[in-house]
Protein backbone atom coordinates (compact mmCIF):
# COMPACT_ATOMS: atom_id res chain seq x y z
CA UNK A 1 0.00 0.00 0.00
CA UNK A 2 1.45 3.33 -1.05
CA UNK A 3 1.60 5.93 1.70
CA UNK A 4 0.35 9.22 0.26
CA UNK A 5 2.51 12.15 1.34
CA UNK A 6 1.42 15.82 1.23
CA UNK A 7 2.15 17.37 -2.16
CA UNK A 8 2.90 20.85 -3.43
CA UNK A 9 0.18 22.69 -5.32
CA UNK A 10 2.04 22.25 -8.59
CA UNK A 11 2.15 18.51 -7.98
CA UNK A 12 -1.54 18.61 -7.04
CA UNK A 13 -2.28 20.24 -10.39
CA UNK A 14 -0.73 17.22 -12.12
CA UNK A 15 -2.51 14.72 -9.87
CA UNK A 16 -6.09 15.98 -10.08
CA UNK A 17 -6.14 18.15 -13.21
CA UNK A 18 -7.07 21.33 -11.35
CA UNK A 19 -5.01 24.46 -11.97
CA UNK A 20 -2.56 25.61 -9.33
CA UNK A 21 -4.34 28.98 -9.34
CA UNK A 22 -7.72 27.40 -8.56
CA UNK A 23 -6.22 25.27 -5.78
CA UNK A 24 -4.65 28.38 -4.25
CA UNK A 25 -8.01 30.11 -4.50
CA UNK A 26 -9.74 27.24 -2.70
CA UNK A 27 -7.19 27.51 0.13
CA UNK A 28 -7.53 31.29 0.37
CA UNK A 29 -11.33 30.97 0.53
CA UNK A 30 -11.02 28.48 3.37
CA UNK A 31 -12.58 25.62 1.38
CA UNK A 32 -9.63 23.33 2.14
CA UNK A 33 -6.83 23.39 4.67
CA UNK A 34 -3.22 23.73 3.68
CA UNK A 35 -0.24 22.22 5.43
CA UNK A 36 2.09 24.99 6.57
CA UNK A 37 5.65 24.28 5.59
CA UNK A 38 8.75 26.17 6.77
CA UNK A 39 10.91 27.88 4.19
CA UNK A 40 13.03 25.41 2.29
CA UNK A 41 15.37 25.26 -0.67
CA UNK A 42 13.24 24.60 -3.73
CA UNK A 43 14.61 23.92 -7.22
CA UNK A 44 14.04 26.68 -9.76
CA UNK A 45 14.69 24.86 -13.02
CA UNK A 46 17.38 26.45 -15.13
CA UNK A 47 18.38 28.81 -12.31
CA UNK A 48 19.25 26.82 -9.20
CA UNK A 49 17.55 26.89 -5.84
CA UNK A 50 15.76 29.57 -3.88
CA UNK A 51 14.27 29.64 -0.40
CA UNK A 52 10.52 30.01 -0.24
CA UNK A 53 7.57 28.88 1.82
CA UNK A 54 5.72 26.03 0.16
CA UNK A 55 2.02 25.32 0.35
CA UNK A 56 1.08 21.64 0.45
CA UNK A 57 -2.17 19.70 0.73
CA UNK A 58 -2.96 16.17 1.84
CA UNK A 59 -4.95 13.23 0.53
CA UNK A 60 -8.36 14.34 1.88
CA UNK A 61 -7.94 17.73 0.22
CA UNK A 62 -6.82 16.22 -3.07
CA UNK A 63 -9.76 13.82 -3.35
CA UNK A 64 -12.22 16.46 -2.21
CA UNK A 65 -11.01 18.92 -4.87
CA UNK A 66 -11.11 16.20 -7.55
CA UNK A 67 -14.76 15.46 -6.75
CA UNK A 68 -15.69 19.10 -6.21
CA UNK A 69 -14.28 19.92 -9.65
CA UNK A 70 -16.74 17.47 -11.19
CA UNK A 71 -19.71 18.67 -9.14
CA UNK A 72 -18.93 22.36 -8.74
CA UNK A 73 -22.12 23.60 -10.43
CA UNK A 74 -24.29 21.35 -8.24
CA UNK A 75 -22.83 22.29 -4.85
CA UNK A 76 -23.66 25.32 -2.72
CA UNK A 77 -20.94 26.86 -0.50
CA UNK A 78 -22.54 25.06 2.46
CA UNK A 79 -22.58 21.82 0.50
CA UNK A 80 -18.87 22.17 -0.29
CA UNK A 81 -18.02 22.66 3.38
CA UNK A 82 -20.04 19.60 4.38
CA UNK A 83 -18.52 17.52 1.61
CA UNK A 84 -15.01 18.50 2.70
CA UNK A 85 -15.76 17.61 6.32
CA UNK A 86 -17.09 14.24 5.14
CA UNK A 87 -13.75 13.58 3.42
CA UNK A 88 -11.85 14.62 6.55
CA UNK A 89 -14.00 12.38 8.73
CA UNK A 90 -13.50 9.35 6.51
CA UNK A 91 -9.81 10.15 6.07
CA UNK A 92 -10.38 9.69 2.32
CA UNK A 93 -10.17 5.89 2.63
CA UNK A 94 -13.82 4.92 2.18
CA UNK A 95 -15.21 4.03 -1.24
CA UNK A 96 -18.13 6.39 -0.72
CA UNK A 97 -18.48 9.79 0.90
CA UNK A 98 -21.77 11.15 2.19
CA UNK A 99 -23.47 13.87 4.20
CA UNK A 100 -27.21 14.12 4.76
CA UNK A 101 -28.99 12.60 1.75
CA UNK A 102 -25.93 13.13 -0.49
CA UNK A 103 -23.80 10.10 -1.29
CA UNK A 104 -21.08 9.70 -3.91
CA UNK A 105 -18.95 6.76 -4.99
CA UNK A 106 -15.33 7.92 -5.20
CA UNK A 107 -13.72 4.63 -6.28
CA UNK A 108 -12.88 5.91 -9.77
CA UNK A 109 -11.48 9.16 -8.40
CA UNK A 110 -9.29 7.19 -5.98
CA UNK A 111 -8.14 4.85 -8.77
CA UNK A 112 -7.25 7.71 -11.13
CA UNK A 113 -5.47 9.59 -8.35
CA UNK A 114 -3.41 6.58 -7.33
CA UNK A 115 -2.38 5.95 -10.94
CA UNK A 116 -1.16 9.53 -11.32
CA UNK A 117 0.56 9.44 -7.92
CA UNK A 118 2.54 6.36 -8.95
CA UNK A 119 3.59 8.15 -12.14
CA UNK A 120 4.75 11.12 -10.05
CA UNK A 121 6.81 8.85 -7.77
CA UNK A 122 8.38 7.15 -10.79
CA UNK A 123 9.18 10.53 -12.33
CA UNK A 124 10.92 11.68 -9.16
CA UNK A 125 12.86 8.42 -9.04
CA UNK A 126 13.97 8.49 -12.68
CA UNK A 127 14.69 12.21 -13.16
CA UNK A 128 17.73 13.96 -11.72
CA UNK A 129 17.51 17.67 -10.91
CA UNK A 130 20.70 19.68 -11.31
CA UNK A 131 21.25 23.25 -10.13
CA UNK A 132 21.29 25.72 -13.02
CA UNK A 133 20.53 23.10 -15.68
CA UNK A 134 17.70 21.10 -17.18
CA UNK A 135 16.63 18.04 -15.16
CA UNK A 136 17.97 14.93 -16.87
CA UNK A 137 16.95 11.29 -17.11
CA UNK A 138 19.14 9.45 -14.61
CA UNK A 139 22.12 7.66 -16.07
CA UNK A 140 21.80 9.32 -19.48
CA UNK A 141 22.44 13.06 -19.32
CA UNK A 142 19.45 13.52 -21.66
CA UNK A 143 17.14 16.43 -20.85
CA UNK A 144 13.76 15.30 -19.55
CA UNK A 145 12.17 18.43 -21.02
CA UNK A 146 13.58 17.73 -24.47
CA UNK A 147 12.23 14.17 -24.49
CA UNK A 148 8.82 15.29 -23.19
CA UNK A 149 8.62 17.93 -25.92
CA UNK A 150 9.21 15.27 -28.58
CA UNK A 151 6.24 13.30 -27.19
CA UNK A 152 3.97 16.10 -28.42
CA UNK A 153 4.96 15.47 -32.04
CA UNK A 154 6.29 11.92 -32.12
CA UNK A 155 5.28 8.49 -30.90
CA UNK A 156 7.10 6.65 -28.11
CA UNK A 157 8.49 4.29 -30.76
CA UNK A 158 9.92 7.22 -32.74
CA UNK A 159 11.48 8.75 -29.62
CA UNK A 160 13.13 5.40 -28.81
CA UNK A 161 14.51 5.33 -32.36
CA UNK A 162 16.00 8.79 -31.82
CA UNK A 163 17.31 7.85 -28.35
CA UNK A 164 18.00 4.08 -28.48
CA UNK A 165 19.36 3.97 -24.92
CA UNK A 166 16.08 5.14 -23.39
CA UNK A 167 13.44 2.75 -22.13
CA UNK A 168 9.71 3.34 -22.43
CA UNK A 169 9.55 3.81 -18.64
CA UNK A 170 12.19 6.55 -18.80
CA UNK A 171 10.32 8.34 -21.58
CA UNK A 172 7.04 8.16 -19.68
CA UNK A 173 8.76 9.48 -16.55
CA UNK A 174 10.12 12.43 -18.53
CA UNK A 175 6.61 13.19 -19.79
CA UNK A 176 5.06 12.94 -16.30
CA UNK A 177 7.86 15.03 -14.77
CA UNK A 178 7.34 17.79 -17.32
CA UNK A 179 3.59 17.82 -16.69
CA UNK A 180 4.20 18.16 -12.94
CA UNK A 181 7.10 20.62 -13.22
CA UNK A 182 6.72 22.53 -16.52
CA UNK A 183 9.75 23.94 -18.28
CA UNK A 184 10.08 27.72 -17.85
CA UNK A 185 10.84 29.84 -20.89
CA UNK A 186 10.93 28.76 -24.50
CA UNK A 187 9.83 25.16 -25.13
CA UNK A 188 11.92 22.62 -27.01
CA UNK A 189 10.95 21.52 -30.56
CA UNK A 190 8.33 18.79 -30.82
CA UNK A 191 10.33 16.91 -33.47
CA UNK A 192 13.96 15.84 -33.44
CA UNK A 193 16.33 17.56 -35.85
CA UNK A 194 16.76 14.33 -37.82
CA UNK A 195 13.01 13.90 -38.32
CA UNK A 196 12.42 17.58 -39.05
CA UNK A 197 15.20 17.52 -41.66
CA UNK A 198 13.78 14.32 -43.13
CA UNK A 199 10.36 15.90 -43.47
CA UNK A 200 11.86 18.90 -45.27
CA UNK A 201 13.77 16.59 -47.59
CA UNK A 202 10.56 14.74 -48.48
CA UNK A 203 8.98 18.08 -49.36
CA UNK A 204 11.88 18.78 -51.75
CA UNK A 205 13.03 21.87 -49.84
CA UNK A 206 16.72 20.99 -50.12
CA UNK A 207 16.38 20.24 -53.86
CA UNK A 208 14.82 23.66 -54.37
CA UNK A 209 17.66 25.33 -52.46
CA UNK A 210 20.27 23.44 -54.50
CA UNK A 211 18.54 24.36 -57.77
CA UNK A 212 18.39 27.98 -56.75
CA UNK A 213 22.06 28.01 -55.87
CA UNK A 214 23.00 26.53 -59.27
CA UNK A 215 20.86 29.09 -61.05
CA UNK A 216 22.58 31.88 -59.18
CA UNK A 217 25.98 30.62 -60.35
CA UNK A 218 24.86 30.78 -63.99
Amino acid sequence: MIEIQPVTLREAQFLIGMSEKDINRAIDRGEVEKISEPEEDMPVHGVGKGRRRVRKIGLSELLFLALEKQMHADLTPTGRRKLYQAFKKNEAKARTVSFGPFKANITEIQRNFLSKYKKLLDAKKNILEEDGADPVIKGTGISAYRVAALAQGQTIKEIKADYPTLTEEQIESAIAYTEAYPKPGRPYPVRSFRRAAGALAEMGIFDAIETGAESAKE
